[in-house]
């Protein structure tokens, strides 16, 4: 994981995650959400249809990404095709 200091971020900072680091990540994140969808709330049942959301995106607001866990969910990769560039709030 890589921490970037960013001024404008309200941690002071942003984290990078290599695609090893962000697959373990999501393993953590289906089992904190009890093997459910954080957007249509239904069960995974298909490990490859997991994809990791970012709640804020990268297009809302800045144009740097932010792999930190508090700003990831795991979702159905149609589900995040659905969001789009929008904020889950």
């Amino acid at each position: 994981m890589q921490h970037i200091d960013d001024p404008h971020h309200p941690r002071g900072y942003r984290e990078l995650r290599s695609k090893a680091e962000m697959r373990n990540l999501l393993n953590r994140k289906v089992a904190e959400q009890n093997r459910q969808c954080a957007i249509c709330e239904v069960a995974f049942t298909n490990y490859g249809d997991i994809v990791p959301d970012h709640i804020d995106p990268r297009g809302m607001g800045g144009a740097w990404r932010d792999d930190h866990p508090d700003n990831i969910q795991a979702v159905h990769f149609w589900c995040n095709g659905e969001k789009g560039s929008t904020r889950k709030y």
